[in-house]
């Protein structure tokens, strides 16, 4: 008797309708990208949002101790050997799950010029939890990642974060993209990613470079013909990388991120994404420019983010209102998405994050709700800095939306206590809008 109810039982239970798979993101869009107006499209013309992380590390150095050079520095304070951070302490595989986890679609990969003529062999501590890379150069380690990600259906975009393995962006030889190396160099680093990746359809942009800013001389400019002129050396490059190596890359351009002394009395700003009101791109391939801009809290329209020698009065954006951040934010970037402009483009902020479990202080908790809801009404493509981080007792690089600790144990964004979680699942929730809705 009783073993007739168990069989009824189980067999009840087999035929229980399953709970839905989650769905095949290598199925859901086909590359390569292009855009229509402010929208990125795929290969079919279906609307493609650019939901987006960072795997930092190739353009910086780990060694695994988790020390940190300084904690409100949302740069520093991991050291990667100059590849994809974590790859230490979980397998790219794990690593991986927990992208597609937090409901991302595309991962911005940055990397420093100096890492494609490294003939070094990285250490084998550096990817201890991932023994198939020993033995390989930190572009062959590249390569893994961009494979890895690809054939998981994630879409890839290259980003030049830094001219050498460093962490960015103070004065440091890596202001410009020509600050440590020549216009020619860059441009030829550029030709060769971008032909590297040719036959991969879901390699699909070319993120110039990231936060150009001023030396200790000189600001950089956008139009004045010089060799500080971004807009010139952007449109250059950009026209380069789709003629003769790769002419389905999207090109990403990101506003002039600083300018000026950041002292009182002394002209300093922001640019941002301002000066493409009265000069825009025109590319030699018509739909293949994107704008880019980075926003955090702790920085503002007229403020570095510096807290010691030459920090200004300035607020900076986590100090403005609700409707003074949204109306800042328009002037300084959102701008661009307006339709039937000469500048109309997709927008995409490459950059945005907030310190996690540790971030107690209200206004920075309140800027990152506040910018979240900003991204979510104006259905902006977003890129959060950083994805993959570490910690030790459940503290370390709070930024990161996933850490693991060194012995592979993993923390992440929803098991109960990091307050970005429900901002977080709305924003990579929300409903994208469809072209021409």
């Amino acid at each position: 008797m009783i073993a007739g109810v168990l069989t009824t039982v189980l067999a009840a239970a087999l035929v229980q309708p399953l709970p839905p798979a989650a769905p095949d993101l290598a199925a859901t869009w086909a590359g390569p990208l292009h855009t229509e107006g402010r929208y990125v499209v795929d290969a079919n013309g279906a609307r493609f949002k650019l939901k987006s992380g960072n795997w930092h590390g190739a353009s910086g150095t780990y060694d695994g101790s988790g020390d940190v050079d300084d904690p409100a520095n949302h740069h520093a304070g991991e050291n990667s050997s100059g590849i994809p951070l974590g790859l230490d302490r979980a397998s790219m595989d794990e690593i991986l799950d927990s992208f597609a986890e937090l409901g991302l679609n595309s991962i911005r990969l940055p990397f420093a010029n100096d890492m494609i003529r490294d003939e070094a062999i990285v250490p084998d501590r550096a990817v201890a939890a991932n023994p198939q890379l020993r033995g390989k150069t930190r572009l062959q380690i590249y390569d893994a990642a961009v494979s890895a990600l690809t054939d998981r259906g994630f879409a890839v975009i290259l980003n030049n974060h830094t001219n050498t393995t460093r962490w960015c962006c103070g004065i440091d030889g890596n202001e410009r993209w020509n600050s440590s190396q020549s216009d020619q160099q860059w441009e030829e680093d550029w030709l060769f990613m971008a032909g590297r990746y040719r036959d991969n359809p879901r390699v699909v942009g070319a993120d110039l470079y990231n936060e150009v800013r001023r030396d200790v001389f000189d600001d950089p400019n956008w139009g004045l013909g010089d060799e500080h002129d971004w807009f010139a050396a952007s449109q250059r490059a950009g026209n380069r990388i789709l003629t003769e190596a790769n002419p389905n890359l999207l090109i990403i351009v990101e506003g002039i991120n600083w300018v000026g002394l950041p002292v009182d009395g002394l002209p300093h700003g922001r640019p941002t994404l301002e000066p493409v009101r009265t000069l825009s791109h025109t590319l030699a391939e018509p739909g293949k420019l994107v704008y880019s801009a980075h926003f955090y809290g702790y920085t503002g329209p007229n403020h570095s983010g510096a807290t010691g020698v030459g920090e200004t009065s300035d607020p900076r954006y986590q100090d403005l209102s609700r409707e003074e951040l949204q109306e800042v934010l328009r002037r300084q970037a959102f701008f661009v998405t307006e339709d039937g402009k000469p500048y109309t483009a997709p927008l995409w902020i490459s950059e945005f994050g907030v310190g996690g479990r540790e971030e107690q202080d209200p206004k920075a908790r309140a800027w990152f709700e506040n910018f979240v809801d900003f991204l979510i009404a104006n259905d902006t493509d977003f890129a959060y800095w950083p994805l993959v981080g570490w910690h030790e007792n459940r503290t370390g690089n709070g930024w990161a939306l996933t850490h693991w600790d060194s012995a592979g144990n993993r923390m992440f964004l929803d098991d109960g206590d990091d307050w970005r979680a429900d901002a977080w699942h709305r924003l990579v929730g929300g409903s994208a809008r469809e072209v021409g809705g």
